[in-house]
């Protein structure tokens, strides 16, 4: 179960990176690719992972092991969610917000980042809550070094894969959509290993 965990970190940071990467060129066509818009993804996906961390760091520190699993799996799936509904909010979010004067700074910095908190927020209530996990399971603080390392990798290869590959491939929306499977695939494992382990073995 401990390695379900770690690879779950793993998976979560997947997830960001690449959901932030494609975030990019999903604006670029609306609100161009410039360092307004690149700040504004990056700065907004930050402030609502950090909001996120603070949210499931509460959760896990009045739940049991069973709880913080099922809510992280609910974080996921709400995550997943989010990021396959963002492609298509983003017609009705610009005639909303930069239609009316495109140039105007201040439109596009909100056109660029409020699309990125929804998923941002789901991603980071979920990482603090896995963490707590695998520490509680393995009774033992070395295993951070591993969860942490399991992040890093996972961001890594998020940003990689979505920029070198999927977004070549498959195209902006569908690599939205191929992120938002790998966040549902992880929430139903999540749920999945809370539900069916024994009360005994999430204690």
């Amino acid at each position: 179960m401990l390695a379900v965990l770690i690879l779950a970190e793993g998976l979560t940071a997947f997830c960001a990176l690449g959901f932030e990467i494609a975030m990019a060129r999903l604006v670029a066509p609306h609100a161009g690719m410039s360092t307004d818009t690149w700040t504004a993804i990056i700065a907004a996906f930050l402030l609502a992972l950090a909001l996120g961390n603070h949210i499931g760091g509460r959760v896990a520190a009045v739940s049991d092991m069973r709880q913080r699993l099922c809510v992280a799996a609910g974080a996921m799936l709400a995550a997943a969610f989010a990021i396959a509904v963002t492609p298509l909010a983003m017609p009705w979010w610009d005639a909303a917000i930069l239609s009316p004067a495109p140039a105007a700074p201040w439109r596009i910095v909100m056109f660029s980042a409020v699309p990125c908190l929804p998923a941002g927020l789901a991603l980071g209530i979920a990482t603090p809550l896995l963490m707590n996990a695998a520490l509680t399971l393995s009774r033992s603080h070395a295993v951070a070094g591993l969860v942490y390392g399991a992040g890093a990798t996972g961001s890594v290869c998020g940003v990689l894969c979505v920029l070198w590959w999927w977004l070549d491939a498959l195209g902006t929306r569908a690599t939205l959509l191929g992120i938002a499977m790998v966040a549902l695939a992880l929430a139903a494992a999540i749920a999945t290993t809370a539900l069916t382990r024994p009360q005994t073995a999430l204690a």
